[in-house]
């Protein structure tokens, strides 16, 4: 594919809406994470979910290490959150001010987030410059009444979600 190509399609793929995540990884001194768009469900039975992290990137090494992960979806006054862990900013930094407890195998749990799934890898394969990572869910919580950050034409957007319970 041409990079001009490639620079369309880009753009194009911007035009879809989705959740904003932060995926975390290790434990403790080795924690890590990564703000990911690129979160969604597989499968009800079993319960899969898959991620996409840039190949070489510290969090998915950190899985493949660990065999667990976390992904933290983002409520809409969590922009500051999306953007520390978008940075390269490295190790304890990245948790610097932010609320966050030790969850399932250490695994860092952001705090006041719309929901978060303690996650097992179950298959990661190669795509493109990035990874796909298969996961089974090994535990949830949710924050009732949380609205979502979105992503949506390259651009972080607080989310307005109408529903029967408003």
């Amino acid at each position: 594919m041409t990079s001009s190509v490639a620079e369309a399609v880009w753009t194009v793929a911007q035009r879809f809406p989705t959740g904003v995540s932060v995926v975390t990884a290790g434990a403790g001194a080795t924690a890590r994470g990564a703000t990911v768009s690129t979160f969604c469900f597989l499968s009800r039975e079993p319960a899969l979910v898959s991620i996409c992290l840039r190949r070489g990137s510290w969090v998915l090494g950190l899985i493949r290490d660990h065999g667990a992960f976390t992904v933290n979806v983002l409520a809409s006054d969590q922009e500051s959150v999306a953007r520390r862990f978008a940075s390269r900013a490295r190790g304890a930094d990245q948790f610097d001010g932010v609320g966050w407890t030790a969850g399932e195998a250490g695994v860092p749990r952001l705090s006041d987030t719309v929901c978060w799934l303690h996650c097992r890898p179950h298959e990661v394969i190669a795509a493109g410059d990035h990874e796909l990572v298969v996961a089974t869910v090994a535990g949830l919580g949710d924050g009732p009444g949380r609205t979502p950050l979105l992503y949506f034409a390259g651009a972080l957007h607080r989310g307005a979600i109408e529903s029967e319970d408003t």
